[in-house]
Formats: structure tokens, C-alpha cells, sequence
């Protein structure tokens, strides 16, 4: 039996408009190779979430193009368990994981014989990993604050917020001593987060599955980290 075609929403003049607003300033302010990588990484997140409810039986679930815009949810029907709400979260940064280092690695092979695409494939995995980096910092609603949410509920209720708090600590301290304005803006999205309702009761995890959980956490934040590393080192 063949699996129901993917849908899609917001491909309409909003969300292309969007798109194109996206592209303009980026490229305005770090050139059109970062701003197409950046179209795609974020691209690629989006799909991996779409790939990540349609495997836990969500055949209905949308790639949306603008999500932030998008007023249709990603799915129609409720997701049941922490496991598979920590499972979705972490597909979108989880499936980016390959097209970067397959960009670093074609990167690396190319170095010699074609400096040009070399480069660009090596900007493309400094913004891929960049990108879902700091969409993994344990802020909600992002994904790292979906997921340490949900592990951490298992352990102790009280940690992830006070992981939250940590990383704002540190963001701030940080833009202190750099006078970095996207270290500001980190520190912002930290303290509002504390004030955001957590995820809806659902079957918990448990230690065990929890444990594993995290160290898949910990896993895709550190590889992320390392692949996006130049780009935050210069420009955070």
C-alpha cells in the first residue's frame, strides 16, 4: 500500500515573501551562498520534523514552509507519549546531522581540485550546524527546550528550567564581556522561555528511556556545536 503523499503548507505569497525577505537580508549581510544555505538548512529541519511524524504514524503531517507563520499545526492529531513528542523534536536537528557532514566531507575532498565549491559547501555546513545549534540550547519553545523538558521531568522537574537559567547566566555574562548583541538576543529568548508553559501531560518516558534520551540529546547538541563552531566563534 503506498504512503499518502506529503503535504504542504504556506507556499503562498506570504510564506514566499517571507522566504525572500530571509534571503534578501542575509545575503545583504553575509553574501548569497550563506543566505541559500541558510534557506536550506532550515529547510532540511523542517523536513526532518515532517520525517519524524510521519514515522510515528502521523501520515498527515505538513512541511511548512514559514513555521513560525504557519497557523496550520504540523499535524492534526495529538502526540501521546514523551517519547515520541521527544522524537519529533529531535528529528528536525537529527536528520541535518548527514547533510552536513556529507557537505564537510565533499568540502575537504574538493579543497584542491575546486577551492569555490569547496568553500561554499563549507559555508553551507558551518550554517547548517550553526542553525541547529542554537535551536537545540535547552530554550523553549525550541527543540533543545522541548527536549530537556521532557527528559529532565523524569529525573528531577526542576532541572530543565534550571538549565535554562544556567545557559541564560552564561549567555549573559558572555554579551557582558564581548558587548555581542546576538548574545543579548539569546539571553532574551532564555529569560522569556521561563515564563512559557512546558509540554501537555502525556505518558512519561521513564528513567531508563529518559537516560537514553539525553545522551541522543547531548549527542546531536555536541555535533552540531563542533559543525557550526567557526561561525559562532567569529560572529557570536
Amino acid at each position: 500500500m503506498a504512503r499518502p503523499r506529503m503535504l504542504f503548507s504556506g507556499f503562498d505569497g506570504i510564506g514566499v515573501l517571507t522566504g525572500f525577505v530571509v534571503f534578501t537580508v542575509a545575503s545583504a549581510a553575509f553574501g548569497p551562498v550563506f543566505a541559500l544555505s541558510l534557506i536550506v538548512s532550515l529547510l532540511l529541519h523542517e523536513f526532518g520534523h515532517v520525517i519524524g511524524y510521519r514515522m510515528i504514524g502521523h501520515e498527515d503531517a505538513r512541511f511548512r514552509l514559514v513555521p513560525l507563520l504557519s497557523g496550520a499545526p504540523m499535524s492534526d492529531h495529538p502526540v501521546r507519549t514523551e517519547g515520541q513528542a521527544f522524537f519529533v523534536a529531535l528529528m528536525g536537528p537529527g536528520v541535518s546531522i548527514g547533510p552536513m557532514v556529507l557537505a564537510y566531507t565533499l568540502s575537504a575532498t574538493l579543497a584542491n581540485s575546486n577551492p569555490e565549491v569547496s568553500g561554499n559547501l563549507r559555508v553551507f555546513a558551518v550554517t547548517c550546524g550553526t542553525l541547529n545549534f542554537l535551536n537545540l540550547l535547552p530554550f523553549w519553545p525550541l527543540d533543545g527546550g522541548r527536549c530537556t523538558r521532557i527528559f529532565a521531568g523524569n529525573f528531577w522537574p526542576t532541572l530543565a528550567p534550571a538549565l535554562t537559567v544556567f545557559m541564560t547566566a552564561a549567555f549573559t555574562a558572555a554579551a557582558l564581556r564581548t558587548d555581542s548583541l546576538t548574545l543579548f538576543i539569546l539571553a532574551g529568548v532564555g529569560v522569556q522561555s521561563l515564563f512559557q508553559k512546558g509540554e501537555p501531560k502525556r505518558e512519561k518516558l521513564g528513567e531508563s528511556n529518559a537516560l537514553t534520551a539525553m545522551a541522543a540529546y547531548a549527542f546531536t547538541l555536541a555535533t552540531h556545536f563542533c559543525g557550526g563552531y567557526w561561525l559562532m566563534s567569529h560572529y557570536l
